[in-house]
């Protein structure tokens, strides 16, 4: 018996030892864990992470991948999650619609051994590998203290805040809140979620310009938005105002039309690679090498110096001008 038991552990820890480099040499399986494509930003994000994948896939380092979009349906996140689970995938790069109804679901991926990396919307755990991002609340201080400079600390201004409940929302309004609270004679008028996209975004601006007659400022936490506070400003006959935007090219190209008619911007902006630098995180992990436990990705600012060389005439307002994406793939999306 004993000789038996003894050639059964044998052969076990070969098994067992053998069973990572026959994944290594097959691939890892990953998977995209989105919760949202419901505007540009993301939708390029989506495109990122999909190059990365294929890159990868190509070097014989993924064998396949997943991606999941959940519609900013919480309930539905959790549930693609544990699909990604049951699938048994190598790693998942998740970008929460809530970071605390996804904690326990990732803590699960987790427990069942699956590498998993937070970037943008973050998530209220630390059962993961890292989280990948930028400063957000650094974000929201730097366009507070901007525009607070501008108006010579004090007026009437007004906000445009993201998704209401996510991480990046707060993180990003929580950093400008803190500065305009040292302004007394700053006085918000009225704030709106409109989901960093264009149309929302245009559309509570032209409802606060009907409700106030005076606003000398427009914080906003993202540049689709800013856009189209510009154009409600424009077809209302109202004065340009210093407003905050963010590296889209629809709203770059606003500022750089309209800043003869007095138009003045600062846009701290996040990279739609931050998926694929998830990505890159993950396979560090998977291959045993140290990471991180919070990867913060650099902050650039597009200024009134440098707004220029950001501006892509050839792509349409949509396209997010940090991009890793080549040519190609960017003709392929922006089609």
């Amino acid at each position: 018996m004993k000789k038996i038991f003894g050639l059964s552990l044998a052969l076990i820890m070969i098994i067992a030892l053998a069973a990572p480099a026959l994944a290594a040499d097959e691939g890892y399986v990953v998977a995209l864990c989105n919760y949202s494509i419901g505007n540009s930003w993301r939708a390029q994000m989506e495109q990122e992470f999909i190059a990365e994948a294929e890159r990868l896939k190509a070097d014989g380092v993924v064998s396949d991948y997943f991606i999941t979009n959940s519609n900013d349906d919480i309930n539905k996140q959790i549930s693609d999650m544990q699909d990604l689970i049951t699938k048994g995938v190598d790693a998942i790069c998740i970008t929460a619609a809530s970071p605390s109804a996804l904690a326990p679901v990732v803590e699960e991926a987790t427990e069942a051994g699956i590498k998993v990396v937070s970037f943008d919307n973050d998530v209220d755990t630390d059962e993961k590998v890292a989280y990948i991002g930028i400063n957000e609340e650094e974000f929201g201080r730097i366009g507070a203290e901007w525009l607070a400079k501008e108006l010579n600390g004090k007026g009437k201004i007004i906000v445009l805040n993201g998704i209401a409940g996510t991480s990046t929302d707060a993180a990003r309004w929580g950093g400008a809140e803190k500065v305009f609270k040292e302004y007394p004679e700053i006085e918000i008028l009225g704030s709106a979620n409109a989901g960093w996209d264009y149309a929302e975004g245009k559309a509570a601006v032209e409802s606060m310009l009907s409700a106030y007659p005076e606003i000398d400022g427009v914080w906003s936490q993202g540049g689709a938005m800013t856009q189209g506070a510009i154009d409600a400003f424009i077809a209302a006959g109202r004065k340009l105002v210093p407003m905050t935007s963010e590296g889209n090219n629809g709203a770059i190209r606003s500022w750089i039309e309209n800043k003869d008619a007095g138009l003045t911007c600062l846009a701290p902006s996040n990279p739609t690679y931050t998926s694929a630098e998830a990505l890159r995180v993950a396979i560090k992990a998977l291959n045993g090498e140290e990471v991180e436990p919070r990867v913060v990705m650099p902050l650039e600012v597009v200024d009134a110096s440098n707004v220029e060389d950001y501006y892509r005439a050839d792509m349409p307002d949509s396209f997010w001008v940090l991009t890793e994406l080549d040519d190609a793939a960017l003709q392929s999306l922006y089609k």
